[in-house]
């Protein structure tokens, strides 16, 4: 597995970080009453009016009931709206929800993000944590058949039996990801679970022939975005471990200013997947092939096509000659997300500790379900990440 070097002093700096307890803890504490912000999985899809609930979480509770008025900081369109509004928290509580909801205006092209906040604060010694970033999808665009695929369609079900446009277009899943405890970063330090649920879009695969039908997944595929995107914010600008500070690397304050690439402007990630081949079709059952024909002394990894604003960016400077692009074109600090994601061998265990499980996929068009098992990791990451992944027709 690719781990990073750590400067001296950071190693020793993490421990210690790692044992003095957790901020939000109650006992005996005096300091400023921080407000956390939280969503298990802050996306919204524009066209539904489904609400995101956001947890509200205080470091100390009040001797008073205390009221928040949140608001969404830039949305001058009046995209979203927020309900439950303003909050009160209950004398001798800590916590409360409140939700976002699609205004269902359909103004958005892609995807865009918007960040809850709160201008005003009851308390002098109250503070807002950070602020929210949620993630809005516009209505999805789905790819229209060419007349060459809908005729390989016709041959599928004349040949197979099947019907593969009941799995074309927006296709729902739910998405288990179990990560493994890790020593290297605070965010992947204990053991955790993350859930999720969305919509992939699934079109039919430029590589489908007539006797191999291939899929392409060419928005959430396997419904890891947000999760992917997430640990690569973790283990860059969120970094505050490794990133910042006297001893950290001069090489991620550069790419940091080069590409203005930070906290308040963490880009914009999407992925896709393409080469889903359906073999072994009988009796309308067919397991699913997703990874790529394995070469020797070459990792093999699930072949995900990440698009990463600030990694254009950076691409468009190597080009231009820009020679700090350059020289952290495949170095630690780049905006390059494969350098983080998916760091060891996911056909084989290459790590022999335990998290490892064989990669699975199939399909039911009888019982209309569509479901993968695989393994991935990342440059912080404790082990394999576990995936199960369920898309269902209904």
């Amino acid at each position: 597995m690719k781990k990073f070097y750590v400067y001296a002093m950071g190693a020793l700096i993490l421990p210690f970080l790692a044992s003095c307890g957790d901020d939000k803890e109650d006992s005996g504490y005096t300091g400023v009453n921080l407000i956390y912000l939280s969503a298990e999985n802050p996306v919204v899809e524009e066209t539904e009016a489904t609400p995101l609930t956001v947890n509200v979480d205080l470091t100390k509770a009040c001797e008073q009931n205390i009221t928040l008025n949140f608001e969404i900081l830039n949305d001058e369109k009046e995209i979203l709206r927020l309900e439950s509004n303003p909050v009160t928290i209950p004398a001798g509580s800590k916590s409360a929800i409140f939700q976002v909801v699609s205004n269902q205006k359909e103004l958005l092209t892609e995807d865009t993000y918007f960040e809850i906040g709160i201008s005003t604060f009851p308390l002098d010694n109250m503070k807002l944590n950070a602020s929210l970033r949620v993630r809005v999808k516009p209505n999805p665009q789905i790819p229209e058949l060419t007349e060459a695929q809908k005729i390989l369609i016709e041959g599928y079900k004349s040949k197979y039996g099947i019907d593969l446009t009941d799995w074309l277009g927006a296709v729902t899943y739910h998405t288990k990801v179990e990560s493994p405890a890790s020593d290297y970063l605070p965010p992947f330090a204990e053991p955790f679970t993350k859930d999720f649920d969305g919509k992939t879009i699934i079109t039919l695969s430029d590589q489908s022939t007539e006797e191999l039908p291939v899929l392409k997944m060419v928005d959430d595929p396997m419904g890891l975005t947000e999760y992917l995107a997430w640990v690569l914010r973790k283990e860059t600008i969120e970094n505050d471990e490794f990133w910042y500070g006297e001893y950290a690397s001069p090489a991620y304050a550069q790419i940091m200013e080069l590409l203005n690439w930070n906290k308040a402007n963490p880009g914009t990630f999407t992925m896709s997947l393409d080469g889903i081949k359906l073999k072994n079709i009988s009796d309308g059952t067919a397991t699913v092939d997703f990874l790529p024909v394995s070469v020797p002394d070459v990792r093999t990894i699930i072949p995900f096509e990440y698009v990463f604003s600030p990694w254009e960016l950076q691409k468009k400077l190597i080009k231009e000659g820009n020679q700090i692009a350059i020289d952290l074109e495949e170095a630690d600090g780049t905006a390059n997300p494969a350098h983080y994601l998916q760091a060891s061998d996911v056909a084989i265990d290459e790590l022999e500790d335990g998290t490892f499980m064989p990669p699975v996929g199939k399909i039911d068009f009888k019982a209309k379900k569509l479901t993968f098992q695989f393994v991935f990791d990342h440059a912080y990451a404790g082990g394999y990440n576990r995936a199960n992944v369920v898309y269902e027709k209904k």
